[in-house]
């Protein structure tokens, strides 16, 4: 456990080759809706830690599938946030009757999700125009009462900021039961309708004696007033149009799952059983000595596969012990401060299937240094690899 240890020098060749490694495909589990039970897979817990393909009867008017993964957690129970959608739109022409669609969102094992699942067939003329009526009615008697006269000048009630946020939300909420096959979404109303409400609240209605001459100068200014507000209101429907006249479709059926479990997985631990080489002492090739030991560890993960990025999930701190004890050149036996073995903590990366690649801190102990803790215990840098072996443990009764 000398000089020039051939084993250090074939730890650090084949440490260069750590981050070649191949991808893996995407795989989905299978996930068949049952309608009559609201239910999975015949009332099975849904697959965890892999993506879903789902799939499951559609009856002949239905034109689009929306599958919503809601989190469970959440404080907004009356209106949370979707973890994940995924639609389904029948192709042209098609009859089929079922559905499949890829659901690219990975659960977590052990937990439970509220489910959503829509169904969406195409409007009628008269829905369309009852709702095309219904939302500019809303728009516009929301518009009317969020402006005042104070001083020949038309206000709005709480800032332009504030009024454009209200209608987005009055037409959000009007359009929420519907869809379109291009999954055209409003996006809120443009720039163009803030500069008009702007400029109705900087108008200076005594221009409006200029405009309608004819009138005297109090009618003058409401009508004025109106025209301004009638094209505040032509360039709202306009934009609102614009959703409402594609191929619109209605919420026909919704199923909903509350609370709805993923399947139990695994508590694992880690252990590292490894061969591993630490630089003692010296400073270059010609003053320098090593010891080797099979050493023995745990790791924990920097990150869980399917909910990481690769890097992550293959990444570890690892910490553990070697097996023996090293010699340095003077004969002197090389222990650690815990265990009475040499002791190590560094970071692992997973080479192969379970092949991992540790670097890190050893913490040795040499009595022959000194009387006092502070020389005799002291901190040399190490490499090794080791097979992983994962064991698990179930914590259920």
């Amino acid at each position: 456990m000398q000089r020039n240890i051939p084993f250090l020098s074939t730890l650090i060749i084949f440490s260069l080759f750590i981050f070649s490694n191949n991808n893996a495909k995407a795989q989905y589990a299978t996930a068949v809706f049952e309608y009559e039970k609201s239910s999975f897979n015949n009332s099975q817990n849904l697959p965890a830690e892999e993506n879903l393909m789902v799939s499951g009867a559609a009856n002949p008017e239905t034109v689009l599938v929306e599958i919503t993964i809601l989190d469970d957690k959440s404080n907004r129970k009356d209106d949370p946030k979707p973890l994940f959608v995924a639609n389904w739109v029948r192709p042209a022409y098609s009859s089929i009757g079922t559905f499949t669609v890829p659901v690219n969102y990975k659960l977590r094992g052990s937990s439970e999700y509220d489910l959503q699942v829509d169904y969406y067939r195409r409007i009628t003329d008269m829905e369309r125009e009852n709702l095309r009526q219904d939302l500019y009615n809303n728009l516009f008697a929301y518009t009317e009462q969020s402006f005042t006269v104070e001083r020949k000048r038309a206000k709005v009630i709480g800032g332009t900021a504030q009024l454009v946020r209200n209608l987005n939300e009055i037409a959000r909420k009007g359009l929420s039961l519907y869809r379109n096959r291009s999954q055209l979404q409003f996006e809120g109303f443009s720039d163009l309708v803030v500069s008009k409400i702007d400029q109705i609240n900087k108008a200076n209605l005594k221009k409006g004696k200029f405009i309608f001459s004819k009138e005297k100068n109090k009618d003058a200014r409401s009508e004025y007033r109106v025209k301004l507000m009638t094209e505040l209101k032509q360039l709202l429907a306009s934009e609102l149009g614009q959703v409402l006249n594609v191929d619109l479709l209605v919420l026909q059926d919704r199923k909903f799952m509350d609370d709805y479990p993923t399947e139990k997985t695994r508590t694992e631990i880690p252990l590292n059983v490894g061969y591993g080489g630490v630089h003692l002492k010296g400073t270059n090739s010609e003053n320098s000595s090593f010891g080797t030991s099979p050493y023995f560890g745990l790791s924990l993960p920097l990150g869980k596969k399917g909910f990481a990025g690769e890097f992550w999930s293959r990444s570890s701190i690892s910490a553990g012990f070697f097996l023996n004890n090293f010699e340095d050149d003077n004969g002197n036996d090389v222990t650690g401060p815990i265990f009475k073995r040499p002791t190590y903590i560094g970071l692992g990366y997973r080479v192969f299937r379970f092949i991992r690649f540790n670097a890190g801190a050893t913490f040795l102990e040499d009595k022959s240094q000194g009387t006092s803790l502070a020389d005799q215990v002291y901190v040399r840098p190490f490499v090794g690899f080791s097979a992983e072996f994962r064991f698990w443990i179930d914590l259920e009764k």
